[in-house]
């Protein structure tokens, strides 16, 4: 597996957790009203939960699993996954933090991170997207 995909798998599971560790709460309080705060954690909670566990790790087991190229560079621009990693996580905190604390500012920059990354990722992983069975068996009806 390439190291990417593995820090992004790694980032994911992170996010996992975290985003668990919100859900519990925000169940507890259900059950036994003691933490009133535990409320300001649905929106980071399904923040955590999308962006920081599923994209991200649909994104680490998509560059791994996709066609290689073949010659030296097998994957392509690879620090263009690297921004990207960066830039998903880092969104994925300030949304997370900007919904906590009310700041639509910090929550909007976010964002911009989130969508940034994945236009990243998507210019790194679409020369690599290949039809099922090549191109003369898609035109064969």
């Amino acid at each position: 597996m390439p190291k990417l995909s593995v820090w992004l798998v790694r980032a994911s599971l992170i996010h996992m957790g975290i985003g668990f560790l919100f859900g519990a709460l925000i169940l507890h309080q259900k059950g036994i009203p003691i933490y009133t705060w535990s409320w300001r954690l649905l929106n980071p909670h399904i923040e955590l939960m999308v962006f920081g566990w599923t994209i991200q790790f649909v994104m680490g087991i998509a560059f791994w699993i996709l066609p290689r190229f073949s010659g030296e560079q097998r994957y392509g621009k690879v620090y263009l996954g690297w921004w990207s990693l960066g830039m998903l996580n880092s969104g994925i905190v300030l949304t997370a933090t900007g919904l906590w604390f009310a700041t639509d500012l910090v929550a909007l920059v976010g964002r911009l991170s989130t969508l940034g990354a994945v236009f990243l990722f998507v210019i790194l992983i679409w020369p690599r997207v290949k039809p099922l069975g090549g191109y003369a068996a898609s035109q064969s009806s």
